[in-house]
């Protein structure tokens, strides 16, 4: 006769447990009235912010040499760490010549809302400890910061406005710049100059997300935001001895156009604040909702007390690969402290979202909004 086999149960750590089986192990949490990270259902992560001294405006900064960055903000929440940093650069707008004369106003503007707004480009990169081509992750996520910041109508479009100064020389070799919103009486600048070209200011937001450990939406969204509200734009201007400089321009070999032409110098003393619409600063939160399975849960002896569990719950803030991976309809919700909804996304799978978790992740979107403002 054969032995008999002994079967005997096998016992994983719950590291290993929550990768072979995530299912699993967010069921088990879940029917002890828990999460993985022992947090409650509706409870956010603490966060951490600060500037981390990148900024070339700033008083303490780490790096002065060389320093392009305008605005920074070094966000954590839990293991997950996110560094944004902002540049920029100044370009020339398109001007029609029949609105030179009317302080370039361009009435076909005022019938699209967006027109009316700036924008930010951002590139997200999500380190992972190689390097290679950006992933369709970080291409959406660009894509999508790109969208929201517009369409919210944080940056009103006259504050990238650049108002030229101009820098005068005297007798005894002293240079002095004098700037239109500056300029009184007292200082004024002989040369009469009045540019017929308009520039704006053009920022560029770099992104980089270290450990992920859960959604990176809303996490970018905060730390872009932070990094907004820190940027200050140099002064630019330019020598009076170029106002009036001309060059011609053959057009096909036959004719031949006279064009101003300009050196923007930006000034490493003098910085103005970014003018952002108060009223617009809103904040991101994210939720998942995950049906509990009771075959999953773990046994009860017949003296405990059985409790109703719901069929479905309501997770804020996803944290861990465990949640990430279990959780299959999901909510994004941008807002600000007084309710005002900048941003809504929901994502519906195999877990049915309810009127009821729609009303409650907002309520719980205005609370965490509310919170995240203090820290700014």
């Amino acid at each position: 006769m054969s032995e008999p086999v002994e079967l005997r149960p096998v016992t994983f750590h719950p590291e290993v447990l929550a990768r072979i089986a995530p299912d699993l192990y967010m069921q088990r949490h879940l029917s002890l009235g828990l999460r993985p990270s022992l947090r409650a259902f509706e409870e956010f992560r603490n966060v951490e912010i600060s500037d981390g001294r990148l900024s070339c405006a700033s008083e303490d900064s780490i790096n002065v040499v060389g320093n392009n960055i305008l605005g920074s903000n070094v966000l954590k929440c839990g293991k997950t760490m996110v560094i944004t940093s902002i540049t920029g650069g100044i370009v020339e707008d398109v001007v029609p010549a029949k609105s030179v004369d009317n302080d370039f106003s361009e009435p076909s503007e005022r019938t699209n809302r967006v027109s009316q707004f700036g924008r930010v480009y951002p590139v997200v990169e999500v380190e992972r400890g190689r390097v290679g081509a950006p992933t369709d992750e970080e291409m959406t996520l660009s894509q999508r910061l790109y969208n929201c910041i517009l369409h919210s109508g944080l940056i009103p479009k006259r504050a990238l406005d650049v108002s030229v100064g101009i820098r005068s020389t005297n007798s005894e070799g002293e240079s002095s710049v004098v700037y239109p919103d500056e300029e009184d009486s007292s200082n004024a600048v002989d040369t009469p100059f009045r540019s017929k070209r308009k520039w704006s200011y053009t920022l560029y937001a770099k992104i980089q997300v270290f450990s992920r450990d859960g959604p990176l939406f809303e996490l970018c969204w905060n730390s872009l935001l932070y990094a907004l509200a820190s940027t200050k734009l140099p002064r630019a201007f330019v020598d009076e001895r170029t106002t009036d400089l001309k060059i011609p321009i053959s057009m096909r070999g036959r004719s031949a156009v006279i064009r101003e032409t300009f050196e923007i110098i930006c000034d490493p003393t003098k910085y103005l604040p970014l003018s952002l619409d108060a009223a617009n600063k809103a904040f991101a939160s994210n939720f998942g909702v995950l049906e509990i399975d009771p075959e999953a849960q773990l046994p009860k002896d017949d003296d405990d007390m059985q409790e109703d569990v719901p069929g479905s719950v309501l997770l804020a803030d996803v944290q861990g690969e465990s949640e990430e991976a279990s959780v299959s309809s999901t909510i994004s919700v941008v807002t600000n402290a007084d309710g005002n909804i900048k941003h809504f996304r929901a994502v519906g799978g195999t877990s049915k979202i309810t009127i009821e978790m729609i009303q409650q992740s907002i309520k719980l979107a205005k609370l965490r909004a509310l919170d995240l403002k203090a820290k700014c």
